[in-house]
């Protein structure tokens, strides 16, 4: 691939900081960020910001597909779909189902990535599985249906890791269920990131969780106990340990978005935008309040979009656009340690960027240095 220079342009660099000039790309990569003055191959619209590609880790599908369901075909449709988002990145989530069920989702979506991975990019790259149960606790289950819920064990995990072939990056789990601990060990050990969430834990259960090596906490606020003020919940202990960060959907009906600005102003970089979208792929979901809820009024999930989820942000903590980006790009790969690799604009970094209109909406999505979605109106 011959070399590229870009802009010039606002350049969000995903460290909460910003400057203006030309981005130069070379072999998929990011060679540089330029002066402002000076030819640019592609001379982008006035007013255009570029950002590292957005990286969405709780999602169970795009469109009308569910990973669960329709696994290899939902994964080529999310890639396309998460592309118009400005998203480079996204982790394929598994739900809760029967165990072999489960299993046989995970193994099929890796291969479909594997494939999407050998062939020229054409949209968002599925960065590997992130399994959101059966380890939960049936007591903060929601949807999870109650009759697959598992006990946890090495073997479990074991299973789990195979069946993903190195690419399991991700697994919710409630410290508090049976064989948690041992659970845990294997995925740590194999360099997969233990989230806790569906969890009855109080902030004691949270502490400890932490000191044996959970680092994030699924969709904060949501399927776990308040944060009330005398007897705090696991969110508390996430909160307060700096080596974890937190994910939260930030679509103003999950958490309220006084308690987003609360979270940005307690966490800082380490909140972690998420959309747990779920697609209206069964008759029996439907959305309502802002939110997708099953027939008996459950929340099952969101309607979000991950670039409105930044919207969002930008919106609710007050705050501008390059310091927002930092919770959908650099917190979310440095959660599933891409961050050597992902989440900046930086030298030697992938060139998998996000482009926006002075609005803020979304005109352009490269990856590695190439674009899968472009409404620039520019020669490239």
């Amino acid at each position: 691939m011959s070399g590229l220079i870009l802009g010039p342009a606002f350049i969000a660099v995903g460290d909460g900081t910003s400057t203006f000039g030309r981005l130069a790309i070379e072999d998929g990569r990011i060679a540089g960020v330029l002066a402002a003055d000076g030819p640019a191959d592609c001379a982008l619209p006035a007013g255009t910001s570029v950002a590292p590609g957005l990286i969405d880790l709780h999602t169970n599908g795009a469109s009308e597909y569910l990973f669960n369901r329709d696994q290899g075909n939902a994964v080529s449709v999310a890639s396309i779909e998460y592309a118009r988002m400005g998203a480079t990145g996204f982790v394929a989530g598994v739900m809760t189902a029967p165990w072999e069920s489960m299993l046989h989702a995970a193994s099929e979506i890796v291969e479909a990535a594997n494939q999407l991975e050998e062939a020229a990019p054409r949209g968002a790259r599925c960065l590997g599985v992130h399994f959101e149960g059966p380890f939960l606790n049936p007591k903060f289950r929601r949807i999870h249906n109650h009759g697959w819920l598992l006990d946890a064990s090495a073997a479990r995990a074991q299973e789990m890791l195979d069946a993903c072939k190195g690419a399991c990056l991700l697994v919710t789990m409630a410290p508090e269920v049976e064989g948690a601990s041992d659970a845990l060990r294997v995925f740590v050990e194999n360099g997969v990131v233990c989230s806790a969430g569906h969890t009855a834990a109080r902030y004691r259960e949270g502490m400890l969780a932490i000191g044996l090596g959970f680092r994030s906490l699924t969709h904060a606020f949501n399927g776990m106990p308040p944060l009330d003020h005398r007897d705090p919940s696991i969110l508390a202990a996430f909160i307060q340990d700096r080596r974890t960060l937190v994910q939260v959907i930030c679509d103003g009906f999950h958490v309220s978005p006084v308690m987003i600005d609360i979270l940005h102003r307690t966490l800082g970089d380490r909140v972690v935008l998420v959309t747990d979208n779920m697609p209206a792929s069964d008759p029996g979901y439907h959305i309502e309040g802002g939110v997708m809820r099953a027939a008996d009024g459950t929340i099952a999930g969101s309607a979000l979009r991950i670039d409105d989820a930044l919207r969002n942000y930008m919106s609710y903590a007050h705050i501008p656009f390059a310091q927002a980006v930092v919770a959908a790009t650099h917190a979310p790969a440095r959660l599933i340690r891409h961050d050597g690799e992902l989440g900046r604009v930086t030298r030697g970094a992938r060139a998998d960027l996000s482009f926006w209109d002075r609005d803020y909406q979304v005109i352009g999505t490269m990856v590695g240095g190439r674009f899968v979605y472009n409404t620039l109106e520019v020669a490239v």
